[in-house]
């Protein structure tokens, strides 16, 4: 298959725009999962025909190209002309009309040159095998005579500079609700909460404060904290492309990276999502590191540079959970898999898990408590089945009596039809705060009952209530928007967005890069979750099948479990460490 795609680029390319074509004259969506399909069934199809013992049965009505290109001509122009009106009418700017136009020409003439076989009699120029192994070898060589160092702090800074525009469009930084719940605190107007991770806003606090004592303006210290994360992610990124293995691999990586625009737009968005994805990243890359001296087992200094590594592993991993309160769930699902990875150093292992887990919940117990930290409460937990038992009451299924008691000792369902939205759980989830949510607190084991009694009674109901809420993140073709965000949002506290690059072209050019991931297909995927849990899935069941290693894909597993279970709304920014972690688990032999 490597070979295939080396040898015919041309054919890749008109897969790809035939694809297109389909796909705008379909209706269906750039994530809807029908575009791999058929994206794979053109490949596959030519490939069959590349084949010298299927060419004469699917080729024999000609073997002249001549004769198959004008074929391919006439049929995509007749194809067109039939398509344009239902393609263009969705366009009011004539320049997008002509591009659908020409992508419709492209396409349709990409698709019959594949079906008819063109350039399929011409023999194609492949490698030997020992100069696929030569290459390797001397791959290997010039890997080995590299720099790792230097190499992280190249990439890294490729990664910044790519962003950097971003950066200067959107000075000093995005800043959304949360990133102003978070600023409240910062400067003492709120009391600190974990609502959002506590660790995260004395971090944006530090920055803030350095950079209030620098420039004494408040607008610009925020920018402290961007520039911070934009550093911290794009050393993140180096690390990672540094674990995969091959240069043509490593590019592709840092491509993605540095040039998926919403990769940029996140990386100056202040949220806690971004951090945690990065320190997801390096807990991954040092259990691979770890996981490597452990097959290793080298003789003569079996301990040489473990012990750091187990430093390293245990610090990233209580950041990881002080980052996210699903973190630690995931991390404890995961737990099983590590200690039978590393039973070999059943001590060292054994150690550090409890290391990490006694600090952890030291820090989010009696050390927040004793400093007055408030804790999310119990309600926030309860997205999935709040949503469940709200769908069941505005279907009008049938409630037992005593049941429905229960339901009204906590929440007022008089506005619960006007207030309950199928794919966002926090309307019904402040319903019950504005209600009693101490009886709820106080009586978990009789609500928990109440719970399990009706998702039986109403299991369609209920299976349909969490796949609105929450079915974004495995199947792809769930409508959000991801990283159309722009500047500060209103707010009280005198923050403002100030651009350091401006102009309608500048505007116009983020736009479009942001739009294309909604109008490209198969480029269109990499915008939605689904398609990197899907990702994940086929890599995990590839590596049992080879016979690899999995256990940083169950960690990543884990992770979505917790989402698919607690989350209270579908968003791509919950899921950003599958995306940032992808080029590893993805683009491996």
């Amino acid at each position: 298959m490597q070979d295939y795609f080396r040898n015919n680029r041309l054919s890749i390319v008109a897969a790809f725009f035939a694809v297109w074509a389909i796909q705008l004259t379909s209706g269906i969506t750039v994530r809807n999962p029908l575009t791999v399909v058929l994206f794979a069934l053109l490949i596959f199809f030519d490939k069959y025909i590349t084949d010298k013992k299927n060419r004469e049965v699917i080729c024999s009505f000609c073997k002249k190209d001549i004769v198959k290109i004008s074929v391919s001509i006439i049929a995509g122009v007749t194809l067109t002309y039939l398509f344009k009106g239902r393609v263009t009418g969705n366009f009011d700017n004539s320049l997008f009309k002509l591009l659908a136009i020409i992508i419709l020409l492209a396409g349709f003439f990409g698709l019959f040159c594949i079906l008819t076989g063109v350039n399929k009699y011409k023999k194609n120029s492949e490698k030997s095998a020992n100069d696929g192994i030569l290459q390797e070898t001397c791959k290997e060589k010039l890997s080995e005579k590299k720099n790792k160092g230097n190499w992280i702090f190249i990439n890294a800074f490729i990664c910044f500079l790519c962003w950097l525009p971003y950066f200067l469009y959107e000075f000093p930084g995005i800043m959304t609700a949360d990133s102003l719940v978070q600023y409240e605190q910062v400067i003492g107007n709120a009391p600190y909460s974990n609502h959002h991770p506590l660790i995260h806003t004395l971090l944006i606090k530090v920055f803030y404060y350095l950079g209030l004592k620098i420039t004494n303006d408040p607008v610009s210290a925020i920018s402290f904290y961007t520039a911070f994360q934009m550093i911290f992610m794009a050393l993140c990124c180096a690390v990672l492309i540094e674990h995969i293995k091959g240069k043509k691999r490593k590019i592709a990586a840092l491509l993605f990276f540095a040039l998926v625009p919403f990769n940029a737009v996140f990386v100056v968005t202040i949220w806690k999502d971004i951090i945690f994805a990065g320190l997801g990243m390096l807990l991954i890359c040092i259990t691979v590191d770890l996981r490597e001296k452990y097959l290793q087992k080298e003789v003569e200094s079996p301990d040489k540079g473990r012990f750091f590594l187990w430093c390293q592993f245990v610090l990233c991993s209580i950041l990881f959970m002080l980052f996210r309160s699903n973190a630690l769930y995931g991390f404890i699902l995961w737990l099983p898999f590590l200690i039978y990875a590393f039973k070999g150093e059943i001590k060292a292992v054994i150690i550090s898990v409890v290391i990490i887990l006694a600090a952890v919940f030291a820090i989010k117990g009696p050390v927040m408590e004793y400093y007055g930290v408030v804790q999310p409460d119990f309600v926030e937990s309860l997205s999935v089945p709040a949503q469940q038992i709200a769908a069941i009451i505005v279907s009008d299924a049938d409630i037992s009596n005593e049941d429905r008691e229960l339901i009204e000792k906590v929440i007022d369902t008089t506005y619960i039809r006007e207030l309950y939205a199928p794919d966002f759980a926090d309307n019904i989830k402040e319903l019950i705060r504005a209600g009693h949510p101490e009886v709820l607190e106080n009586n978990k084991a009789v609500y928990l009952g109440l719970w399990i009694r009706e998702v039986l009674r109403h299991p369609i109901i209920s299976v349909k209530a969490w796949y609105d809420l929450v079915g974004g993140y495995i199947y792809p073709d769930f409508s959000y928007e991801v990283g159309n965000i722009d500047g500060i949002m209103n707010n009280t506290f005198g923050l403002y967005w100030k651009p350091l690059i401006a102009g309608k072209i500048i505007i116009k050019v983020k736009e479009i890069l942001i739009k294309l991931g909604s109008f490209v297909p198969l480029y269109g995927m990499l915008w939605s979750i689904g398609t990197y849990t899907w990702l994940l899935i086929i890599s995990l069941f590839v590596s049992i099948k080879k016979n690899k290693s999995v256990l940083c894909k169950i960690l990543l597993m884990s992770i979505i479990f917790t989402l698919l279970i607690a989350a209270p709304v579908v968003d791509f920014r919950y899921g950003y460490l599958l995306v940032m972690t992808m080029p590893l688990w993805a683009l491996v032999k």
